[in-house]
């Protein structure tokens, strides 16, 4: 079923750099101890504590935990939708799958992940995107020199060139989870300059923390719209969503976004429409169900 409620502005949705700055001094929990779990778990611990309704803090929060364990510059969040099946997923250059919504924990780092339309014939299909097409429906940690795609052949495409190189980006890893059959929460993992590559350790330690966050996951495309349908929520839509969550009364979420009360009733209708529930209660439940 399509979303009900149109995607009217930039796919690209990000915390402020601002807000992340603000965030930079990490914890002492938030070190490699003898117990490489310890991280693991102090950061599920912390996450425990965000709302469940407060999806960007969530995803801000992760970003930035994520950069600090790895060492990494910069962490990005892609959701994916097939929005095509059999014969002409089949002809398609990307077998189906389409990006939906995007997050940059350095939106100033240059590179913007955005859907524009149908690929057309100047479309690139790079072929670490060609490889993890191939590998969906299964939960799978990449690293740029592990072996996974020829390195050296990628290394010599107009595609490394523009998204890799032109961008100071030395290393990558690639983290997917395949919430069901049409939607995936992929998280690509960045280092540049000099910066020694990701270790199998790195990856162990990424694919270890991912993979025991379902129920994050789940909230994270759902308050996207990913989930329900394919069409992703409008940035004023999704605030609307948030305020449902968290308690906000019709005339508080009305102010929060600068609209008249008659105008946000009519969108938390056709929100309901679009997850199929009747009743805020109902879409709680569907945030929590996992």
């Amino acid at each position: 079923m399509a979303c009900c409620v149109r995607h009217d502005e930039t796919m690209l949705t990000s915390v402020p750099i601002s807000a992340v700055r603000k965030k930079e001094e990490s914890p002492p929990s938030f070190t490699r101890g003898r117990n490489k779990m310890d991280p693991v778990y102090a950061l599920w611990d912390e996450m425990d504590t965000i709302s469940a309704g407060n999806s960007d803090e969530a995803l801000s929060t992760l970003s930035l935990r994520l950069s600090q364990l790895l060492n990494a510059d910069n962490v990005r969040w892609l959701g994916a939708v097939r929005v095509l099946h059999d014969r002409s997923a089949r002809r398609d250059r990307l077998r189906g799958w389409r990006l939906r919504a995007s997050y940059d924990m350095m939106p100033d780092s240059g590179e913007r992940f955005q859907q524009k339309g149908e690929p057309g014939d100047d479309f690139q299909v790079g072929l670490a995107t060609e490889a993890l097409i191939a590998g969906v429906g299964q939960f799978r940690v990449h690293r740029m020199r592990d072996g996974w795609i020829n390195f050296r052949e990628f290394r010599k495409s107009e595609h490394f060139d523009l998204h890799y190189e032109k961008l100071g980006i030395t290393d990558r890893m690639w983290v997917s989870f395949p919430l069901n059959a049409d939607t995936e929460s992929i998280f690509l993992i960045d280092r540049k300059c000099d910066r020694p590559h990701f270790s199998a350790l790195d990856a162990s330690l990424a694919g270890a923390i991912l993979r025991g966050m379902r129920g994050f996951h789940h909230r994270l495309l759902l308050s996207r719209g990913l989930v329900v349908g394919n069409t992703p929520l409008s940035p004023v839509a999704r605030r609307i969503v948030q305020g449902l969550l968290t308690g906000m009364s019709e005339k508080e979420i009305a102010v929060s976004v600068n609209q008249c009360a008659g105008t946000t009733h009519k969108y938390i209708k056709t929100i309901y429409t679009c997850f199929a529930v009747n009743s805020r209660a109902a879409l709680m439940a569907l945030w929590l169900s996992m």
